[in-house]
Formats: structure tokens, C-alpha cells, sequence
């Protein structure tokens, strides 16, 4: 019997279909794929790949085992099809030929799995390491006012290993102890303690700082000696410095004296001299002391000199039998009015004018008899030195 010859256009086109699947089978191990080792059976060409699952993600150096499942034209699937894998970018993930990925870098790349001409891909996520625990170096910390401490944090992730590169987000509890930059550096701003946290992914851990008042060590009186004649006064200061003679301030000080008989001083170290000897003012801020001697002489200060006296009104009418008053001032060279002093009065025609002291520095003028005169003169006279008002009769 005579076996029927199929047609040449239907075996070149079988022959063809296997071409073309040896052709994407070599594309495929060229771009860093492989092959399972099972073999499709023949007569059921694959129609459809499915892989799963179908949004992958993987941490680097991490595995995830991806699944591709060949359907025929009917739907059904051909067990045993032979699968090619693949990756766009190897740099980001590797596949093996079971198909399974590895995370090399952060990033997203295509895997793609051939079988039969037919192809299917699916983007693979490969994301960092997850943090699993942090930890803040050093664990806590003292520092005075102003000065600074720069905090370190490290992310491990769940096998203990070291984790590079991760952002660390910085906090502090009390901002007015202690203040904290993006980068770690904390600041003591006054004294106390605040908690300062670093956070990583989620993952905290933190730090006691303390802040501390820098330390007074010493304190320098100025001037460091003075003499005053009782009655007088000096203004004192106080200085105080750390252990480095560094200025130090807003720090409390108590001023004292040791003989308050001959000298007494304020809070504010101002110094009274009260009568003659030797006294030490001492200066005290916690806990350290400076001093000053201050010597009081007995001596009474000299009385200004009289350099000048005025008397107002300079002129006066009198044109009646009422009194005027006149005021007397004394002055020193610099006009400064000098107080206490005897004043004497009198008139130059004191048979038609009277004058009469009224009190320390004021006398009354009054007519004696009527007349008109002009040019009669008061004067006032104080440690030899004179003023004087005119007065016209006319009455």
C-alpha cells in the first residue's frame, strides 16, 4: 500500500516551528539563561507561559524561586515543557535555570521564561536588606553648656550584620537641654537631661545625654585693692573663669566684708567706707572666692572753696511797706552749689532799706522810710565773697 506523501509546504513549516524554537533557546542561554532538564513531549507545542508570582521582590543577596507553568492551545498544561530563564540585567538579578532569582543590587529588572517559541516576563524588585535592630553610640554622654557630642548610628540586619548606607532621622526629647542636627551632633543648651533618639527604617534606639554647667574655678575681684576716705564708695567686680581662664557668665556671686565697721559692701559690690582701718570684701560663686583689701582713712574730705555768690532777683522795686525776698546761692569754681555755709547780709543805706536774714540762704528786704532812691545795694557775703541785688525806692 502506498503511504500518502504529505504536502512540502506543511513539513517545511514543522521544520520551520523548530527552528525557531532552537533559535530562542540559544537567544536565551546567550543573555545568562538556562534550561530546566525536563523535555516537553511532542505534539503538544506550548501556547501560553505563566509565571508566578507575579510581582516578585527580593532583598539583595536574598533567593526567591519563580515558577513557570507552559499552557497548550486548549488551555492544558504540557507537563515536562522545557523552560528557558533569563535576565535583563544580571548586575541586579541572577536566575538559575530551576528559576531561581538572586538579588545582586537594588533596582528592578526583567526575568523572562521561554519555552516553545512563546515567552512570558515578570519585573523583579530587588530592595536593601531589612533593618532589624540599631543601635546609638556612645549609649549616653556628658557634656557642659555649649559644647557638643556627635552621636553614631548602626543598622544590623536580622543575622547581626552590619548595614551600610541607611538614613538615620534624629530626635531629642527635651530641645531646650539638648538639641540634635541630621547628622548626629548634639548640643547642650542648659543644664539637665534629655533622651536623643536615632531612627533607621522604623528601628530606634537612643542615648542619654546630660548637660552640664560648666564649673567655676576661679573668681578675680577688680580693683583687687582700694583706699577711701570714710563715707566714700567703690564700685567692685567679680570675674569668674573655668578651669581653662575662660570667662564664664550669668553666674551667681556673693559679696561679703569681714569688718563691716570699717567697710560694707552691696550685692552688687558697691563698698561704703565707714570709718578708718583695714577691711577684705570677698567675692564667692559656687564655692570659689577672689578678694579685695580695701583701706578706709579717717580723713574728712576738704570743703570746696567758695568761688562765687549770686543773689536773685539782682534787682527789686519797693513801692510800698511790703517786704521782698532774696535768695542767696553759693557756688564752688566748677558752679556747683555749695550748701551749709553762713551767710551774712546787708544794706548800703539801711536807714531807708532794712534787710533781714529768713533763713539759711533768703533774707526779707523791706522799706524803713519814704522816698525815692535809686541804687541802694544788698549784698550777701559768704566766706568772703559776695553778691548783690539792687533796690529803688519809690515810695
Amino acid at each position: 500500500m502506498l503511504r500518502r506523501r504529505q504536502p512540502l509546504s506543511s513539513r517545511a513549516a514543522r521544520c520551520a516551528g523548530a527552528f525557531l524554537t532552537l533559535l530562542v533557546a540559544a537567544e536565551f542561554l546567550a543573555c545568562g539563561g538556562s534550561a530546566s532538564d525536563s523535555v516537553a513531549p511532542s505534539g503538544q507545542p506550548p501556547a501560553q507561559i505563566a509565571i508566578s508570582p507575579s510581582a516578585p521582590a527580593v532583598a539583595v543577596g536574598a533567593q526567591l524561586a519563580l515558577q513557570a507553568v507552559v499552557h497548550d492551545a486548549s488551555g492544558q498544561i504540557v507537563p515536562g515543557a522545557t523552560v528557558f530563564w533569563s535576565s535583563s540585567d544580571t548586575n541586579i538579578v541572577a536566575v538559575s535555570s530551576a528559576g531561581v532569582v538572586t538579588g545582586n543590587s537594588v533596582g528592578t529588572t526583567q526575568i523572562a521564561a521561554s519555552s516553545g517559541g512563546q515567552s512570558a516576563v515578570v519585573a523583579v524588585k530587588v530592595v536593601p536588606i531589612a533593618v532589624a535592630s540599631i543601635a546609638v553610640a556612645p549609649a549616653n554622654a556628658t557634656i557642659p553648656v555649649g559644647a557638643s557630642v556627635t552621636l553614631q548610628a548602626v543598622a544590623y540586619d536580622a543575622g547581626g550584620h552590619t548595614l551600610d548606607g541607611r538614613s538615620v532621622v534624629w530626635a531629642s526629647s527635651a530641645p531646650q537641654v539638648a538639641t540634635v542636627d541630621a547628622s548626629g551632633k548634639v548640643t547642650g543648651v542648659a543644664a539637665g537631661t534629655a533622651t536623643v533618639t536615632g531612627t533607621i527604617e522604623g528601628k530606634t534606639a537612643s542615648s542619654a545625654i546630660t548637660v552640664t554647667v560648666t564649673p567655676v574655678a576661679a573668681v578675680t575681684v577688680n580693683p583687687a585693692s582700694a583706699t577711701l576716705n570714710v563715707g566714700q564708695s567703690a564700685s567692685l567686680t567679680a570675674v569668674t573663669t573655668d578651669a581653662n581662664g575662660n570667662t564664664l557668665t550669668g553666674r551667681t556671686v556673693t559679696w561679703s566684708s569681714d569688718k563691716t565697721s570699717v567697710a560694707t559692701v552691696t550685692a552688687a559690690g558697691l563698698v561704703k567706707a565707714v570709718g578708718a582701718g583695714t577691711a577684705t570684701i570677698s567675692a564667692t560663686s559656687e564655692g570659689k572666692t577672689g578678694v579685695a583689701q580695701i583701706v578706709v582713712n579717717a580723713t574728712t574730705p576738704t570743703s570746696p572753696a567758695v568761688a562765687s555768690v549770686t543773689v536773685s532777683p539782682s534787682s527789686i522795686t519797693l513801692n510800698n511797706n511790703h517786704p521782698q525776698t532774696l535768695t542767696a546761692k553759693v557756688l564752688d569754681s566748677h558752679n556747683h552749689e555749695i550748701t551749709g555755709r553762713t551767710i551774712t547780709w546787708s544794706s548800703s543805706d539801711s536807714s531807708h532799706v532794712s534787710v533781714v536774714p529768713t533763713g539759711a540762704t533768703t533774707a526779707s528786704v523791706t522799706a524803713v522810710k519814704h522816698g525815692i532812691i535809686v541804687g541802694i545795694t544788698i549784698t550777701a557775703t559768704c566766706d568772703g565773697v559776695s553778691g548783690t541785688s539792687t533796690v529803688t525806692l519809690a515810695y
